[in-house]
């Protein structure tokens, strides 16, 4: 199952805005709590919490990325990392961490709870849909087809439309509507879906030769 392929540089990307902008996303709150030595406080605080989580979240992924690591020593470290740093900012990444393992484990259910879990740590439009699109394809093998198109629904975004649309075509044919899936697959062919993306065309090449077949 390929979910994971896609949207790493759009993960590193975020995490690196984060790095850069996180603080000074909530200097007008501080200033407005306190003025500038609110603010001196709240630098050296956070600057102090944000180095202490960054040191735990790179021991995470050391962790998660063992070759003998499994999604139980990765869901022990998860609790103890997000018990301590949960809202730092680094609380999404490790969700996304923990699921990934999840899934290479094939354990769906596990991974659904992470990525569910992750959608409440951010308030990012594009990290949330991200989450989603991954969200949506893990309810998908749990054959959850009416919750994954809910979630498919609530991503908004044009660079998504290839994907979404493909997904939304894997829930119809899942379903046993080949019409459907039909339409959807080729709103993904239509919207730069194909490149790079020989699996689509199979799967559009698939149902018109069943088309053909019945006709």
């Amino acid at each position: 199952m390929e979910v994971y392929s896609t949207e790493e540089q759009q993960v590193e990307a975020i995490k690196s805005f984060w790095k850069e902008n996180g603080s000074q996303i909530v200097v007008g709150v501080v200033l407005g709590l306190g003025g500038f030595g609110a603010w001196n406080w709240y630098v050296d605080k956070e600057a102090a919490t944000q180095e202490a989580a960054s040191v735990q979240y790179e021991e995470f992924v050391k962790v998660s990325q063992a070759e003998t690591t499994s999604s139980e020593s990765v869901e022990t470290e998860l609790k103890a990392f997000t018990t301590t740093y949960g809202e730092s900012g680094y609380g999404v990444f490790v969700q996304l961490l923990a699921a990934k393992q999840a899934v290479a484990e094939a354990k769906f259910d596990v991974a659904a709870n992470n990525l569910t879990s992750a959608l409440t740590l951010t308030d990012s439009v594009s990290l949330k849909e991200l989450v989603s699109l991954r969200l949506a394809r893990i309810q998908i093998q749990l054959e959850q087809y009416d919750v994954a198109l809910q979630t498919l629904g609530t991503i908004k975004s044009d660079g998504y439309i290839a994907r979404v649309a493909e997904l939304v075509g894997d829930v119809h044919l899942a379903q046993g509507d080949k019409d459907k899936a039909r339409m959807s697959y080729q709103l993904a062919a239509d919207n730069d879906g194909l490149a790079g993306n020989d699996l689509l065309k199979m799967k559009l090449d698939d149902l018109a030769l069943s088309s053909k077949t019945t006709s």
